[in-house]
Protein backbone atom coordinates (compact mmCIF):
# COMPACT_ATOMS: atom_id res chain seq x y z
CA UNK A 1 0.00 0.00 0.00
CA UNK A 2 1.10 3.37 -0.89
CA UNK A 3 1.96 5.51 2.21
CA UNK A 4 0.24 8.44 0.97
CA UNK A 5 -3.43 7.71 -0.60
CA UNK A 6 -5.31 11.19 -1.74
CA UNK A 7 -8.82 10.91 -3.25
CA UNK A 8 -10.02 13.67 -4.90
CA UNK A 9 -13.88 12.30 -6.62
CA UNK A 10 -16.60 12.71 -4.24
CA UNK A 11 -14.90 13.71 -0.95
CA UNK A 12 -10.86 15.15 -0.21
CA UNK A 13 -9.87 12.68 1.61
CA UNK A 14 -5.86 12.18 2.85
CA UNK A 15 -3.99 9.35 4.83
CA UNK A 16 -0.90 7.63 5.69
CA UNK A 17 0.04 4.15 5.84
CA UNK A 18 -4.15 3.45 5.65
CA UNK A 19 -5.01 5.70 8.47
CA UNK A 20 -6.82 8.65 7.71
CA UNK A 21 -5.64 12.40 8.35
CA UNK A 22 -7.80 13.46 11.36
CA UNK A 23 -6.62 17.05 11.05
CA UNK A 24 -9.72 18.98 9.39
CA UNK A 25 -8.99 20.48 6.26
CA UNK A 26 -9.93 23.90 5.42
CA UNK A 27 -11.81 24.56 1.81
CA UNK A 28 -8.48 26.56 0.55
CA UNK A 29 -5.96 23.43 1.94
CA UNK A 30 -8.23 21.14 -0.20
CA UNK A 31 -8.45 23.38 -3.49
CA UNK A 32 -4.68 23.84 -3.27
CA UNK A 33 -4.02 19.88 -2.77
CA UNK A 34 -6.50 19.11 -5.13
CA UNK A 35 -4.39 22.07 -7.58
CA UNK A 36 -1.38 20.76 -6.86
CA UNK A 37 -2.35 17.04 -7.64
CA UNK A 38 -4.26 17.68 -10.58
CA UNK A 39 -1.29 19.31 -12.41
CA UNK A 40 1.31 17.47 -10.80
CA UNK A 41 3.12 17.01 -13.63
CA UNK A 42 4.93 20.83 -13.16
CA UNK A 43 5.77 23.45 -10.75
CA UNK A 44 3.65 26.49 -9.98
CA UNK A 45 5.10 29.47 -9.53
CA UNK A 46 3.76 31.20 -5.96
CA UNK A 47 2.68 34.48 -7.72
CA UNK A 48 0.38 32.58 -10.39
CA UNK A 49 -0.95 30.50 -7.37
CA UNK A 50 -1.49 33.56 -5.10
CA UNK A 51 -3.39 35.38 -7.91
CA UNK A 52 -5.45 31.94 -8.73
CA UNK A 53 -6.89 31.45 -5.17
CA UNK A 54 -6.82 34.80 -3.60
CA UNK A 55 -6.97 36.99 -6.77
CA UNK A 56 -9.78 39.49 -4.79
CA UNK A 57 -7.44 39.86 -2.17
CA UNK A 58 -4.25 42.53 -1.93
CA UNK A 59 -0.83 41.03 -3.68
CA UNK A 60 0.95 41.07 0.02
CA UNK A 61 -2.49 39.05 1.37
CA UNK A 62 -2.81 37.09 -1.39
CA UNK A 63 0.80 35.99 -0.85
CA UNK A 64 0.58 35.40 2.85
CA UNK A 65 -2.37 33.51 2.36
CA UNK A 66 -0.61 31.37 0.42
CA UNK A 67 2.46 30.72 2.82
CA UNK A 68 -0.34 29.86 5.75
CA UNK A 69 -2.32 27.11 3.32
CA UNK A 70 1.18 25.54 1.89
CA UNK A 71 2.10 25.34 5.68
CA UNK A 72 -1.21 23.75 6.87
CA UNK A 73 -0.80 21.33 3.38
CA UNK A 74 2.88 20.41 4.79
CA UNK A 75 1.55 19.26 8.04
CA UNK A 76 -1.05 17.17 6.21
CA UNK A 77 0.83 15.37 3.92
CA UNK A 78 4.08 15.55 5.71
CA UNK A 79 3.54 15.12 9.55
CA UNK A 80 6.40 15.35 12.07
CA UNK A 81 7.48 11.68 11.37
CA UNK A 82 7.70 12.33 7.45
CA UNK A 83 10.71 14.48 5.90
CA UNK A 84 9.91 18.06 4.37
CA UNK A 85 9.87 17.52 0.86
CA UNK A 86 8.37 14.05 0.40
CA UNK A 87 5.45 15.62 -1.41
CA UNK A 88 5.83 19.03 -1.70
CA UNK A 89 8.53 20.30 -3.30
CA UNK A 90 9.96 24.15 -3.69
CA UNK A 91 12.20 24.70 -5.78
CA UNK A 92 15.21 27.13 -5.62
CA UNK A 93 13.41 29.94 -7.37
CA UNK A 94 10.59 29.34 -5.10
CA UNK A 95 7.73 27.55 -7.01
CA UNK A 96 6.31 24.85 -5.70
CA UNK A 97 4.76 21.01 -7.31
CA UNK A 98 4.08 17.62 -6.08
CA UNK A 99 6.50 15.18 -6.29
CA UNK A 100 5.97 12.75 -8.38
CA UNK A 101 8.55 10.40 -7.43
CA UNK A 102 7.08 10.13 -4.04
CA UNK A 103 4.83 6.91 -2.95
CA UNK A 104 2.01 8.09 -3.49
CA UNK A 105 -1.79 6.95 -5.07
CA UNK A 106 -4.08 9.22 -6.76
CA UNK A 107 -7.65 8.43 -6.97
CA UNK A 108 -7.59 10.53 -10.21
CA UNK A 109 -4.16 9.40 -11.67
CA UNK A 110 -5.43 5.55 -11.71
CA UNK A 111 -8.81 6.52 -12.65
CA UNK A 112 -7.08 8.48 -15.87
CA UNK A 113 -4.53 5.99 -16.43
CA UNK A 114 -6.79 2.89 -16.16
CA UNK A 115 -9.51 4.44 -18.57
CA UNK A 116 -7.22 5.56 -21.54
CA UNK A 117 -5.20 3.16 -21.25
CA UNK A 118 -8.29 0.43 -21.54
CA UNK A 119 -9.90 2.45 -23.78
CA UNK A 120 -6.90 2.43 -26.22
CA UNK A 121 -8.37 -0.79 -27.28
CA UNK A 122 -11.13 -2.31 -29.32
CA UNK A 123 -14.36 -3.29 -27.42
CA UNK A 124 -14.79 -6.20 -29.18
CA UNK A 125 -11.32 -7.99 -28.10
CA UNK A 126 -10.95 -6.70 -24.65
CA UNK A 127 -10.31 -9.74 -22.31
CA UNK A 128 -11.79 -10.73 -18.82
CA UNK A 129 -8.84 -9.12 -17.04
CA UNK A 130 -9.19 -5.36 -19.09
CA UNK A 131 -13.04 -5.59 -18.47
CA UNK A 132 -12.34 -6.02 -14.80
CA UNK A 133 -9.25 -3.03 -14.56
CA UNK A 134 -12.45 -1.05 -16.79
CA UNK A 135 -14.97 -1.58 -14.29
CA UNK A 136 -12.75 -1.06 -11.14
CA UNK A 137 -11.39 2.26 -12.60
CA UNK A 138 -14.95 3.28 -13.10
CA UNK A 139 -15.67 2.51 -9.83
CA UNK A 140 -12.86 5.00 -8.43
CA UNK A 141 -15.86 7.86 -9.82
CA UNK A 142 -17.79 7.38 -6.99
CA UNK A 143 -18.59 11.13 -7.05
CA UNK A 144 -17.44 14.55 -9.18
CA UNK A 145 -14.17 15.35 -8.68
CA UNK A 146 -13.46 18.15 -5.68
CA UNK A 147 -17.24 17.99 -4.69
CA UNK A 148 -18.50 21.60 -3.81
CA UNK A 149 -15.43 23.62 -5.78
CA UNK A 150 -16.84 26.04 -8.22
CA UNK A 151 -13.36 27.49 -9.52
CA UNK A 152 -13.38 27.89 -13.39
CA UNK A 153 -9.98 25.30 -13.09
CA UNK A 154 -12.04 23.21 -10.90
CA UNK A 155 -15.33 22.85 -12.93
CA UNK A 156 -13.12 22.32 -16.50
CA UNK A 157 -11.00 19.44 -14.97
CA UNK A 158 -14.69 18.01 -13.14
CA UNK A 159 -16.18 18.11 -16.85
CA UNK A 160 -13.12 16.53 -18.46
CA UNK A 161 -12.91 13.43 -16.11
CA UNK A 162 -16.77 13.06 -16.48
CA UNK A 163 -16.28 12.59 -20.26
CA UNK A 164 -14.05 10.19 -19.63
CA UNK A 165 -16.30 8.57 -17.21
CA UNK A 166 -19.17 8.63 -19.59
CA UNK A 167 -16.81 7.30 -22.22
CA UNK A 168 -15.42 4.75 -20.50
CA UNK A 169 -18.62 3.72 -19.46
CA UNK A 170 -20.06 3.68 -23.30
CA UNK A 171 -16.61 1.31 -24.11
CA UNK A 172 -18.48 -0.95 -21.85
CA UNK A 173 -21.62 -0.98 -22.86
CA UNK A 174 -20.27 -1.48 -26.31
CA UNK A 175 -18.20 -4.87 -25.21
CA UNK A 176 -21.05 -5.98 -22.85
CA UNK A 177 -23.89 -5.67 -25.97
CA UNK A 178 -21.40 -6.99 -28.38
CA UNK A 179 -20.90 -10.35 -26.18
CA UNK A 180 -24.51 -10.40 -25.35
CA UNK A 181 -24.42 -9.46 -21.79
CA UNK A 182 -27.51 -8.02 -21.39
CA UNK A 183 -28.01 -7.24 -18.06
CA UNK A 184 -24.31 -5.56 -17.69
CA UNK A 185 -24.91 -3.76 -20.64
CA UNK A 186 -27.97 -2.18 -19.02
CA UNK A 187 -26.53 -1.14 -15.94
CA UNK A 188 -23.70 0.75 -18.01
CA UNK A 189 -26.55 2.56 -19.59
CA UNK A 190 -28.31 3.64 -16.67
CA UNK A 191 -25.09 4.98 -15.02
CA UNK A 192 -24.25 6.96 -18.31
CA UNK A 193 -27.83 8.77 -18.41
CA UNK A 194 -27.88 9.44 -14.79
CA UNK A 195 -24.71 11.80 -15.79
CA UNK A 196 -26.33 12.87 -18.91
CA UNK A 197 -29.87 11.66 -19.38
CA UNK A 198 -30.09 13.18 -23.08
CA UNK A 199 -27.93 10.90 -24.73
CA UNK A 200 -30.01 9.62 -27.41
CA UNK A 201 -27.91 6.74 -28.69
CA UNK A 202 -27.75 5.40 -25.09
CA UNK A 203 -31.49 5.13 -24.82
CA UNK A 204 -31.37 3.57 -28.42
CA UNK A 205 -29.11 1.14 -27.00
CA UNK A 206 -30.97 0.22 -24.35
CA UNK A 207 -33.96 -0.11 -26.41
CA UNK A 208 -32.03 -2.88 -28.30
CA UNK A 209 -30.73 -4.45 -25.21
CA UNK A 210 -34.32 -5.20 -23.87
CA UNK A 211 -35.36 -6.27 -27.38
CA UNK A 212 -32.49 -8.85 -28.07
CA UNK A 213 -33.37 -10.27 -23.98
CA UNK A 214 -37.09 -10.21 -24.70
CA UNK A 215 -38.69 -7.43 -22.91
CA UNK A 216 -39.98 -5.67 -25.41
CA UNK A 217 -42.54 -3.49 -23.34
CA UNK A 218 -39.70 -2.70 -21.48
CA UNK A 219 -37.84 -1.41 -24.42
CA UNK A 220 -40.98 0.51 -25.62
CA UNK A 221 -41.46 2.19 -22.21
CA UNK A 222 -37.14 3.30 -22.82
CA UNK A 223 -38.49 4.91 -25.75
CA UNK A 224 -41.07 7.24 -23.71
CA UNK A 225 -38.69 7.83 -20.82
CA UNK A 226 -36.29 9.43 -24.05
CA UNK A 227 -39.36 11.51 -25.50
CA UNK A 228 -40.50 12.71 -22.34
CA UNK A 229 -36.59 13.90 -21.62
CA UNK A 230 -36.15 15.41 -24.93
CA UNK A 231 -39.71 17.51 -25.08
CA UNK A 232 -38.96 18.53 -21.13
CA UNK A 233 -35.61 19.30 -21.28
CA UNK A 234 -34.71 20.78 -24.62
CA UNK A 235 -38.51 20.83 -26.46
CA UNK A 236 -37.60 18.48 -28.89
CA UNK A 237 -39.29 14.33 -30.44
CA UNK A 238 -36.80 11.83 -30.85
CA UNK A 239 -34.40 11.56 -33.81
CA UNK A 240 -35.76 9.90 -37.07
CA UNK A 241 -33.35 6.92 -36.23
CA UNK A 242 -35.14 6.38 -32.66
CA UNK A 243 -38.60 6.94 -33.63
CA UNK A 244 -37.83 4.08 -36.89
CA UNK A 245 -36.41 1.98 -34.02
CA UNK A 246 -39.88 2.10 -31.88
CA UNK A 247 -42.22 1.70 -35.20
CA UNK A 248 -39.82 -1.27 -35.65
CA UNK A 249 -40.51 -3.08 -32.42
CA UNK A 250 -44.01 -2.03 -32.25
CA UNK A 251 -44.19 -4.19 -35.77
CA UNK A 252 -42.22 -6.88 -34.58
CA UNK A 253 -44.43 -7.41 -31.65
CA UNK A 254 -47.63 -6.97 -33.63
CA UNK A 255 -46.56 -9.87 -35.98
CA UNK A 256 -45.98 -11.95 -33.13
CA UNK A 257 -49.30 -11.41 -31.31
CA UNK A 258 -50.69 -12.04 -35.10
CA UNK A 259 -48.95 -14.87 -35.40
CA UNK A 260 -49.74 -16.22 -31.84
CA UNK A 261 -53.54 -15.64 -32.61
CA UNK A 262 -53.50 -17.48 -35.49
CA UNK A 263 -52.74 -20.34 -33.63
CA UNK A 264 -55.03 -20.25 -31.35
CA UNK A 265 -57.36 -19.06 -33.79
CA UNK A 266 -56.59 -22.86 -36.17
CA UNK A 267 -57.28 -24.14 -32.63
CA UNK A 268 -60.46 -23.00 -31.81
CA UNK A 269 -61.45 -23.27 -35.33
CA UNK A 270 -60.78 -26.91 -35.89
CA UNK A 271 -62.99 -27.49 -32.17
CA UNK A 272 -66.16 -25.70 -33.99
CA UNK A 273 -66.12 -27.32 -36.82
CA UNK A 274 -65.74 -30.73 -35.08
CA UNK A 275 -68.76 -29.29 -32.61
CA UNK A 276 -70.54 -28.38 -36.24
CA UNK A 277 -70.13 -31.90 -37.74
CA UNK A 278 -71.32 -33.49 -34.80
CA UNK A 279 -74.23 -31.17 -35.27
CA UNK A 280 -74.83 -32.17 -38.62
CA UNK A 281 -75.08 -36.08 -37.39
CA UNK A 282 -77.47 -34.97 -34.95
CA UNK A 283 -79.66 -33.33 -37.79
CA UNK A 284 -79.24 -36.00 -40.29
CA UNK A 285 -80.31 -38.35 -37.56
CA UNK A 286 -83.52 -35.96 -37.16
CA UNK A 287 -84.27 -36.53 -40.43
CA UNK A 288 -84.28 -39.36 -40.94
CA UNK A 289 -86.31 -40.05 -38.19
CA UNK A 290 -89.11 -37.24 -39.02
CA UNK A 291 -88.97 -39.33 -42.77
CA UNK A 292 -89.87 -42.95 -41.10
CA UNK A 293 -92.39 -40.74 -39.09
CA UNK A 294 -93.85 -39.48 -42.19
CA UNK A 295 -94.12 -42.61 -43.78
CA UNK A 296 -95.12 -44.55 -41.00
CA UNK A 297 -98.01 -41.94 -41.13
CA UNK A 298 -99.00 -42.06 -44.37
CA UNK A 299 -98.99 -45.51 -44.44
CA UNK A 300 -101.76 -45.47 -41.54
CA UNK A 301 -103.91 -43.18 -43.20
CA UNK A 302 -104.23 -45.11 -46.32
CA UNK A 303 -105.04 -48.02 -43.87
CA UNK A 304 -107.38 -46.23 -42.73
CA UNK A 305 -108.83 -45.21 -46.15
CA UNK A 306 -108.70 -49.43 -47.12
CA UNK A 307 -111.17 -50.07 -44.18
CA UNK A 308 -113.78 -47.43 -44.97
Amino acid sequence: MSSVRISLLGMVRVSHKGLPIENSMGHAVKALLGYLTLFRHRFHDRFVLAGLFWGDSSEKRARSCLSTTLWRLRKVLEPDHVPTGTYLITTPTGEVGFNQESDHWIDVAVFENQVKHILARPYESLDFKEVRQLDNALNLHKGELLEGFYDDWALRERERLRSLYVTGQIHLLYHYSHHSAYQQGLACARNILDLDPLREEIHREMMRLYCRSGQRALALKQYEKCRNILDSELGVSPMEETRLLYDQIIQKAGRNHLNSGSAGGTAIAQQTLSQLQQTLQHIEQSAEQLRQSAINLEWAIKSCKTED
